[in-house]
C-alpha cells in the first residue's frame, strides 16, 4: 500500500494545480538526438494534446548577438533554423505537418551582459503562439509548455505579454540541481544557452513552474546497436530517422535520453516523484516544483511499448 501511494503522489500533486490537457513543446532539435526521441514520444501518445512543436535555439552562449559588434561585422550560424528544419523533417514522416511548428528566437532573451526591464525581447513566431494559446486558458486551467533546450521563447512570451503567466505550466529541462542537498547548479546546457531567460522564469511568482535536473535522469540510457535493430525493424520513415541520427551525430555506444525522461514524467506522472523544494536563492521566486527520482526503466520499457503500440498500426 506504501509503495502504492508513492507511485500515485506525483499524479496528485500534478493534478491539484489546475493544468490542462494541452501543450506546447519547444524543442533544439538540432542540438542533440535526445530531441527527437522526446518528440516523437509525444506525438505517438494517444491521450497527449500536443498542439504545437516551437522551434529554439542552442548557440546563443557567444556573446555576438548582433549583426556588428563594436563596428565589426559578425557572421551568425542559425541553430534555430537547423532546428526548425528537422521539426518539419519529423512532422514530415509521421504525416502530421498539420501541426503548428512556429520558428523560435535565433538570439536570447536581453542581452549578453543580462536582461532587465527595458531590455531586448526577441520576437518570433513561437513567442506569438504560446501568447495566443495562453490567452484561451485560464488560472484554472493553465496551458502546458515543455521546454527541452533554452527557455527563451516561453520567457519572452511572457515579458511581451505578463498577463498570461498565470495562464501557464512550464516544464523545464535543465541545471544541476542537486535533488539531496538543494543546492542549484545552473552550469548546465539548457541554461547556459539562455541563463537570462531561466533567471526571468525563476523570478516570476506566477508561472507553475517544474524543473527536472540533468542529475536526476541520467540513469536513463539507451543502447546504439539495440537500438537502432528495434527501430529499423519498424520499417517506418520516422523509426528509420531515429536510427539514422545515431550515425548522424556519430554517438556513442549509448547515450542519454534527457528530453525523453521529462517527456515520459509528464505522460506517466507515476514514474516520477515531485517535490517542492527552495528556488535559487538568488532568484525572486520562494520555491519551485522539482523531480527528485525518476523510474528509468519503466521510461525505457514505456517508450519501447508506445512505438509497438503505434508503428504497428501504420
Amino acid at each position: 500500500m506504501k509503495r502504492l501511494l508513492f507511485l500515485l503522489f506525483p499524479f496528485f500533486v500534478t493534478s491539484l494545480y489546475g493544468q490542462s490537457s494541452r501543450y506546447i513543446l519547444d524543442a533544439d532539435t538540432g542540438n542533440e538526438m535526445d530531441d527527437y526521441y522526446a518528440i516523437v514520444r509525444a506525438l505517438v501518445e494517444p491521450d497527449f494534446d500536443v498542439i504545437g512543436l516551437n522551434s529554439a535555439q542552442y548557440d546563443a552562449v557567444k556573446i555576438f548577438q548582433d549583426s556588428v559588434w563594436n563596428g565589426e561585422p559578425v557572421k551568425e550560424f542559425s541553430s534555430v533554423k537547423v532546428s526548425q528544419q528537422l521539426n518539419e523533417t519529423i512532422l514530415a514522416t509521421l504525416d502530421r505537418s498539420e501541426l503548428p511548428h512556429p520558428l523560435g528566437s535565433s538570439t536570447i532573451f536581453g542581452y549578453a551582459w543580462g536582461y532587465y526591464k527595458g531590455a531586448r525581447i526577441p520576437q518570433s513566431a513561437a513567442s506569438d503562439f504560446i501568447i495566443a494559446e495562453a490567452r484561451k486558458h485560464s488560472p484554472e486551467n493553465r496551458l502546458n509548455v515543455i521546454t527541452i533546450g533554452a527557455s527563451t521563447n516561453v520567457a519572452a512570451a511572457i515579458a511581451k505579454a505578463p498577463e498570461i503567466a498565470d495562464r501557464l505550466c512550464v516544464y523545464l529541462l535543465g541545471t544541476q540541481y542537486n535533488p539531496e542537498t538543494k543546492i542549484w547548479n545552473k552550469s548546465e546546457f539548457n541554461i547556459r544557452n539562455d541563463l537570462n531567460a531561466f533567471d526571468f522564469i525563476m523570478n516570476n511568482q506566477e508561472l507553475e513552474v517544474y524543473v527536472m535536473s540533468i542529475k536526476v535522469i541520467r540513469q536513463l540510457v539507451l543502447q546504439r546497436k539495440e537500438s537502432q535493430q528495434r527501430l529499423r525493424a519498424y520499417h517506418h520513415p520516422t523509426t528509420d530517422l531515429l536510427a539514422d541520427v545515431w550515425d548522424h551525430i556519430h554517438a556513442g555506444k549509448d547515450r542519454i535520453m534527457w528530453d525523453l525522461g521529462l517527456v515520459e514524467a509528464i505522460i506517466h506522472p507515476e514514474f516520477a516523484k515531485i517535490e517542492t523544494h527552495p528556488a535559487p536563492p538568488e532568484n525572486k521566486r520562494k520555491t519551485v516544483k522539482v523531480y527528485t527520482h525518476c523510474n528509468v526503466q519503466a521510461m525505457e520499457d514505456d517508450f519501447w511499448n508506445s512505438l509497438d503500440a503505434y508503428f504497428k498500426n501504420h
